[in-house]
């Protein structure tokens, strides 16, 4: 196993956007925000990007339904997987159906959780196959943004070449566009991204980012996504550099589907929301975890903890 995933969560910084719950309209467009480089940090985290949240692992639609309404946010995060699709889309469909906005990973099979002793998946080789999976869940339902993956280039949950991700995304995306629905990638991460902006390809998933990014550029992507897993702070810039270099190189624009903290702190919190926001990141959905895998809770079953209460009033 390559040793990058240690070095992420060692060194990695970040933050992240956010989104009030709103009237459900049968829009589906997602709202632009321009820089805010000039403003003040106290002015920022009263900011209105599009925020939301992921994970709430254990809690069925309805328990997590009940803390998107405490967090008042409208962005969540659900998956689906493809390999064994049998038509079920209740979940993201009970999402939807409530006014939700539901940023879906569409994962091939079933991706290990962190810290599981099992095998890293492949990625799919029939591409027939594949496009015939995705149509079948995009036929039934359109998620608001379809994600092709999680973290392509995190050795414990996928293996085999990351030329063969660019397959799969470049099919999805084909898929995607012929459903209508706003497709992004998997995720990189902005300690990866750094690296390769400085020229520093000391370590394979810094050559699979730089292949990535290369590969971004000239697929259709609507948004290139960006993770990061911050530590006990937060490097001041390193967000915006990442997003900034991206747009750079690929002339997309950015989101982030997860960012997580280490360690339950409102100065942290506000930093990466700041960040996220100084970066311009379209939307940008914080990740709640037991802290098993560096990334603490912001609940207490249906109640939210201090922190899940921070970030609602960060981002309304």
């Amino acid at each position: 196993m390559k040793n990058f995933y240690l070095l992420l969560f060692a060194g990695c910084i970040t933050a992240a956007i956010s989104c009030k719950k709103e009237t459900v309209t049968t829009s589906t467009k997602l709202p632009e925000t321009g820089s805010m480089k000039s403003t003040t940090s106290d002015q920022l985290v009263s900011g209105s990007n599009s925020f939301g949240i992921g994970g709430f692992a254990g809690l069925s639609t309805d328990q997590k339904m009940v803390l998107y309404n405490k967090l008042e946010i409208q962005y969540v995060r659900a998956q689906l997987t493809l390999k064994n699709f049998k038509g079920g889309i209740g979940g993201p469909q009970k999402l939807s159906n409530n006014g939700f906005k539901v940023i879906l990973n569409l994962n091939w099979s079933l991706v290990p959780k962190k810290g599981d002793d099992k095998t890293p998946t492949t990625w799919p080789q029939d591409m027939n196959l594949y496009k015939q999976k995705l149509g079948e869940v995009l036929s039934k339902y359109k998620p608001d943004v379809a994600v092709i993956e999680n973290e392509p280039t995190v050795d414990i949950f996928h293996k085999g070449p990351v030329e063969d991700y660019i397959t799969e995304l470049k099919n999805a995306i084909q898929v995607c566009k012929q459903y209508g629905v706003t497709v992004a990638d998997g995720g990189i991460h902005v300690p990866l991204i750094l690296q390769v902006r400085d020229g520093n390809l000391n370590n394979e998933n810094a050559v699979e980012v730089k292949k990535l990014i290369a590969a971004y550029k000239t697929l259709d992507l609507d948004y290139v996504n960006i993770h990061c897993h911050g530590g006990d702070t937060y490097t001041q810039g390193s967000f915006e550099k990442a997003a900034d270099y991206i747009r750079q190189q690929t002339g997309k624009p950015v989101i982030c589907n997860e960012f997580s903290l280490a360690k339950s702190s409102t100065s942290l919190l506000k930093d990466m929301v700041n960040g996220l926001k100084q970066g311009d990141y379209k939307i940008a959905l914080i990740f709640s975890a037991n802290g098993d895998d560096r990334s603490v809770p912001l609940n207490k079953g249906t109640d939210l903890l201090p922190l899940g209460i921070d970030y609602r009033d960060m981002i309304k």
